[in-house]
């Protein structure tokens, strides 16, 4: 029986390595950078590409340095290495796949290489879409990872290089983090040792050249550029004097975790429980060290007066640790339930998937194909054949994970992780011409291009973000500038008065958008 036992953990631990690396690779490719974040973030990797200039992270001609640039260095690094193969925007995003796939390897080395844990992680449902996301958070995250792994193993040198990840990364925050987690552990014996402390000191010194190199060089380029980028986009944004970022909820996290982190955070929570109840678990390192990085963590965030869901995805990884430690003693009548909701959910995920989009196929029935048009209305409902045999692929994938799947411990989070991937196949295959539809400038960007002679200057004027990024892109549109051609947005439409100079051209905007505007003027 003992033998039986180990083959069944040796087939659940190869099944869960398939099931993880499939839901990384499934949606890094295919479909235009979304806005808002994706389109941006891509802006500044196209500058990157563009013109060689890597120090100051630059979008639509414009500096913007509201993060540091390791993630849009390592992006711009994937579209060199693959924009043979792909456009330069998914060459890009494999970077997120990168990082992705080191926060999955660093929580495995932290968790003291279960399997159950990274597989927790790639499980709750608030990492899924941000996983594949072209987002400086994937870099961020893994960054903290990594850090939260060199804690458990007390590696001063791979404390700071972590650290430094994350610092390079979204900025202060990050490391911020880690620094006050490592202090804080220092309540407990465990850590009050020598070793541990000389740890500290090493990291100080290994996280000096990421957190001192770019700095000094954009310091030296621009001092105001430096001000901009640490006060305000660090402190000011936290304090809220900068008016940047989120909305000021201190109580959003609390909130959000209850469905962003499932279904890691019930299993850790049974986790704490039992340690208090028997309290020689408290005692713990392995419960100790990912308790006050998690609760170090949701008091800087929750304090922050800036917030969004995004922000808490380093919330997940100290949950996912706590809860890889739950499944070898939850008991049957708390671990069938979350089976049954993982089984059932991913089943009906598919099954509305594929129901709805044979919905908008045949037009039947006619008033669900109507409101499901409504959101990407310039989409044509039609059969691909590869993106046809993916989704078919995936679903019985799901349905053979299900079959197959041992009764040992790791099933309750392979039958998630494998539920969400499915639903996240059936959704990156199926519907991702109507969602690149509905969240892509490029049939803005075309129709502008239309009435742009080739090589022309075409200057911006109040573009957003996401659209200064996109339309540089597509358009080679660039603000500040002196052009023959202007491009004007507007969130209403009531055509811009630019001046009498200029001459409109053409207006339009996205399909079904009736809060971006756009006008083309030539000047007379």
């Amino acid at each position: 029986m003992g033998a039986s036992t180990q083959q069944s953990s040796g087939f659940s631990g190869a099944l869960a390595i398939g099931v993880i690396a499939a839901w990384i690779g499934l949606g890094l490719v295919g479909h235009d950078p979304w806005k808002p974040d994706e389109a941006y973030t891509f802006g500044l990797v196209w500058h990157i590409l563009e013109t060689g200039q890597w120090l100051v992270p630059t979008l639509g001609g414009e500096p913007f340095v509201e993060k540091p640039p390791l993630f849009f260095w390592t992006a711009a690094l994937f579209a060199k290495l693959f924009g043979w193969a792909l456009p330069p925007h998914d060459a890009a995003r494999l970077a997120s796949g990168f990082y992705v796939a080191l926060t999955l390897w660093f929580t495995y080395l932290a968790s003291g290489k279960r399997i159950a844990a990274p597989l927790l992680l790639a499980a709750c449902l608030g990492y899924l879409q941000h996983a594949h996301q072209l987002i400086t958070d994937n870099a961020l995250l893994a960054g903290i990872a990594l850090g939260i792994y060199a804690l458990s193993a007390k590696n001063g040198w791979l404390l700071g290089t972590g650290a430094g990840v994350a610092f390079l990364s979204k900025g202060l925050l990050g490391p911020g983090v880690l620094g006050i987690s490592a202090l804080a552990l220092l309540a407990f014996p465990y850590w009050r040792e020598r070793r541990y402390l000389v740890s500290l000191g090493w990291a100080a010194i290994s996280f000096a050249p990421w957190a001192l190199i770019w700095p000094a060089l954009l310091h030296a380029r621009s001092p105001a550029l430096f001000e901009e980028w640490f006060w305000v986009n660090n402190f000011g944004r936290f304090s809220g004097s900068a008016g940047l970022g989120g909305v000021l909820d201190h109580w959003l996290y609390l909130k959000a975790l209850p469905w962003f982190a499932l279904p890691a955070l019930p299993l850790a929570a049974w986790t704490a429980w039992r340690a208090w109840r028997e309290r020689s678990e408290l005692r713990s390192a392995e419960f100790q060290m990912p308790a006050v990085v998690f609760l170090v963590m949701l008091v800087v965030l929750s304090a922050a007066s800036s917030a969004r869901t995004v922000y808490g995805l380093p919330l997940l990884v100290p949950l996912a640790l706590l809860g890889a430690g739950a499944l070898g003693s939850l008991p049957e009548r708390w671990r069938a339930p979350l089976e049954h909701i993982g089984l059932w959910g991913g089943t009906l995920m598919v099954l509305v998937l594929w129901g709805a989009w044979l919905a908008l196929l045949i037009g039947w029935p006619p008033a669900i194909a109507a409101r499901l048009a409504t959101y990407s209305p310039g989409y044509l409902a039609h059969v691909e054949a590869v993106p046809f045999l993916f989704a078919v692929a995936a679903t019985s994938a799901w349905l053979f994970v299900l079959i197959v799947v041992p009764r040992d411990m790791l099933r309750m989070p392979i039958i998630w992780t494998a539920g969400i991937t499915a639903g996240w196949g059936v959704a990156m295959t199926l519907w991702l011409p109507f969602i690149d539809d509905a969240k892509s400038y490029r049939s803005v960007g075309a129709a502008v291009r239309g009435h742009v002679p080739q090589g022309a200057c075409v200057a911006g004027r109040n573009l957003t973000e996401p659209q200064r990024a996109m339309f540089h892109y597509y358009d080679g549109v660039v603000a500040g500038r002196e052009c023959a051609l202007l491009l004007v947005h507007t969130g209403a439409p009531d055509a811009p008065q630019p001046g009498r100079e200029w001459k409109l051209l053409w207006h339009g905007t996205r399909p079904g958008d009736d809060k971006e505007y756009f006008w083309l003027f030539s000047a007379r």
